[in-house]
């Protein structure tokens, strides 16, 4: 039974943010740590480039990924 939950960490407690089911009370289990994505780390990233860079990197990214005829 394993799958991923989302949980918040609360007054030194993990809690889940739904309730879990399959769990018995005062069962153990494993819990693996994963920090949620921060949205604003990808958000910093806006405007980093200039519009030269930003144009270099399509084309390279277009060449790189190209359709070639026939192959698919």
């Amino acid at each position: 039974m394993n799958r991923i939950i989302e949980v918040i960490y609360e007054d030194n407690v993990l809690k889940p943010l739904k309730p879990i089911k399959g769990l018995k009370k005062n069962e153990r289990t494993w819990v693996i740590i994963c920090p949620h994505p921060k949205k604003k780390a990808l958000r910093e990233l806006v405007g980093t480039l200039s519009s030269e860079e930003a144009e270099e990197m399509q084309k390279l990214i277009d060449e790189e990924f190209e359709k070639i005829e026939g192959e698919w």
